[in-house]
């Protein structure tokens, strides 16, 4: 196995700090953070006692680099970096994108989502974890088991497919409340009245979430249904509206 201490850091974001930070806590020395932001690069490498750069040419080389930077990016810095042992953080990027510039390559997924100014413990963070070779991989799952207790080996179409699931189930639900606020701040009601109602649904998250289905939908209520398109004003919205209730009542169609 490859021994692993010193990092080369590829970003200044949401996900490279929270690594960065938590790698720093197990005694990882952060060489460098590498980021075309200087000033994020800066800020960043304050929080984890290293230095930082912007400029290609200035790249060290260390025993691992983590490319922790949105997935578009990805295949523009690659060219960059020095041939050592390196992962990308991305759900939603193959591991073969990494294929032609590095003998060592692989994948650490964090299943999470990430704020800067958020506090996260990474322990119940799943960690996904794909590499070229066994030994990588044994690596990469040393690694993260230092500040995570739940490491799995996953594949890239499996971990696209996770990654997917996880937009629906986070993302889109996350923008289902933003729609609920922007109907609530139109008519001029507060959005506080809601929360009970969120509290007690996300409080039964462990749940099959089919088990716990409600609404109208869900009891084929279509006059309700036709009320509530009257009301929306926004065409996106009613447009949505429309497809989720659409898709429950046919989920739940042949049930009774």
């Amino acid at each position: 196995m490859l021994e692993i201490k010193k990092i080369l850091l590829v970003g200044s974001g949401n996900v490279a700090t929270h690594l960065g930070i938590n790698l720093k806590k197990n005694n990882y020395i952060i060489e460098q953070v590498f980021s075309r932001n200087l000033d994020n690069a800066k800020d960043l490498a304050q929080k984890v006692d290293s230095d930082y750069t912007n400029k290609p040419k200035n790249i060290v080389k260390s025993d691992l680099t983590i490319i922790a930077i949105n997935d578009d990016s990805i295949k523009d810095v690659i060219h960059y970096l020095p041939n050592i042992p390196t992962v990308h953080t991305s759900g939603n990027t193959n591991i073969n994108i990494l294929k032609n510039n590095f003998t060592n390559y692989g994948v650490i997924y964090p299943l999470q989502s990430f704020k800067k100014k958020m506090g996260l413990n990474l322990n119940d963070v799943p960690f996904l974890i794909e590499a070229n070779s066994k030994d990588f991989e044994n690596n990469l799952i040393e690694l993260c088991s230092c500040f995570s207790e739940h490491t799995f080996h996953i594949n890239s179409l499996k971990r696209e497919k996770i990654h997917m699931a996880a937009v629906f189930a986070c993302n889109f639900s996350n923008h289902m409340q933003v729609i609920a606020q922007e109907i609530m701040d139109d008519e001029k009601i507060n959005y506080q009245l809601l929360i009970p109602l969120l509290k007690k649904t996300f409080s039964k998250f462990e749940e099959d979430p089919k088990i716990k289905q409600t609404g109208p939908a869900i009891r084929k209520d279509i006059n309700v249904i036709e009320n509530h398109l009257n009301l929306i004003q926004k065409d996106e919205h009613r447009e949505i509206y429309k497809l989720i209730s659409d898709s429950i009542i046919k989920t739940y169609d042949n049930t009774d």
